[in-house]
């Protein structure tokens, strides 16, 4: 069940002009100014500061730590994590069992494809998330390479941006996401691979968060998904005419792309804060095909309930895939019923669907 106590709201720096991006394109309103730019200086978007609110203040606070050097953890889950460059040269990092064997012994295990930020290349951008994950008996395929975080190669010296600013075709893409689920179907099939046999072909999710959650979207059409889970994203409302120099994936949906969802959707919002939060509510009104849950926690911002370790959206994101993957009864009492765990948390906005 979902933890009760509260969760920052956290800034991804890697991820800073891609949802700067995202507010201008949804019409957030940029903070005013004292004084106009100069013609020649004006800035490309304005990204909106934390709002001015307890959860907001602790979010700029937890924003200016320095992630990248915290150690790297297990997971709570019954089977501790890791995670490495994917074998045989495949462009993925997997998150998974340490025990793999170990694991498979309790059941197969799912799996479950992730976007990373900003459809960053780097993929331990959200390490604590996706080991928390793996540790709970998945699979976690993520396009792209280690570029942060403690097992990150050094980086030349002289050399500047991080992840967010490397080649446009290195970034992630809902292709990539797909190719990985084929890449760790045809290793279950394959003798010698430390896959074979381990994976349950019945247990597929995507998920993403932010430009990564519009490319869980159109990798969660392949007929192989069985869940589809959002963190902080949506279709854009207002995409600028000319789109996103070198990201594309930004524009690559339309709202009647929805309809090709074959599968229950999970959203996950941090309130007004999170400059996502227009265009995921505004996907709820054109989802209406399959099941919807949107939770919307005010404060939270954009990433806080994924990003730090053992984070609320997380646990939540948890619960989706028992009950979808697993058809756990206790799991699905979050999200259903009058009286579901969220609905009765006065910290969450719910908006549900087709979910009695």
């Amino acid at each position: 069940m979902p933890a009760r106590y509260w969760k920052m709201g956290i800034w991804f720096p890697a991820a800073l002009l891609v949802s700067a991006a995202i507010a201008a394109a949804q019409g957030t309103p940029a903070t005013p100014a004292a004084a106009q730019p100069q013609a020649g200086n004006r800035p490309a978007f304005t990204f909106p500061p934390p709002a001015n609110t307890a959860l907001g203040q602790k979010a700029a606070l937890m924003g200016s730590l320095k992630w990248d050097k915290v150690p790297d953890l297990e997971g709570s889950g019954p089977f501790p994590a890791s995670y490495a460059a994917a074998p045989n040269g495949a462009e993925y990092v997997i998150y998974q069992p340490k025990d793999l064997a170990g694991a498979e012994a309790k059941g197969k295990l799912g799996v479950y494809v992730w976007g990373s930020g900003a459809c960053s290349p780097d993929a331990a951008g959200s390490r604590f998330h996706l080991t928390e994950i793996a540790s709970h008996g998945y699979v976690v395929i993520v396009p792209g390479k280690i570029l942060s975080g403690p097992k990150a190669p050094p980086r030349s010296e002289g050399a500047d941006g991080g992840p967010s600013q490397q080649d446009p075709a290195a970034r992630s893409t809902a292709e990539k996401m797909v190719a990985g689920i084929d890449w760790i179907l045809a290793e279950n099939q394959r003798q010698g691979s430390p896959y074979f046999g381990a994976i349950d072909p019945a247990r597929i999710a995507v998920a993403g968060f932010s430009c990564g959650g519009i490319l869980a979207l159109k990798a969660g059409f392949d007929p192989r998904v069985s869940a589809v889970l959002i963190e902080s994203s949506g279709i854009l409302k207002n995409p600028p005419p000319g789109g996103f120099a070198g990201l594309p994936q930004m524009t690559s949906l339309k709202k009647e792309d929805l309809d090709k969802l074959h599968t229950p959707v999970l959203y996950l919002l941090g309130g007004p804060e999170d400059i996502a939060e227009s265009n995921g509510l505004d996907d709820f009104e054109h989802v209406h095909k399959v099941p919807i849950f949107l939770g919307d926690q005010p404060g939270a911002g954009h990433g806080g309930l994924m990003s730090v370790p053992n984070a609320e959206g997380t646990k939540i994101e948890l619960d989706w895939l028992s009950w979808q993957l697993n058809h756990d009864e206790i799991a699905a009492q979050t999200f259903t019923g009058a009286h579901c765990e969220l609905c009765r948390d006065f910290r969450w906005q719910v908006h549900r669907k087709g979910i009695q």
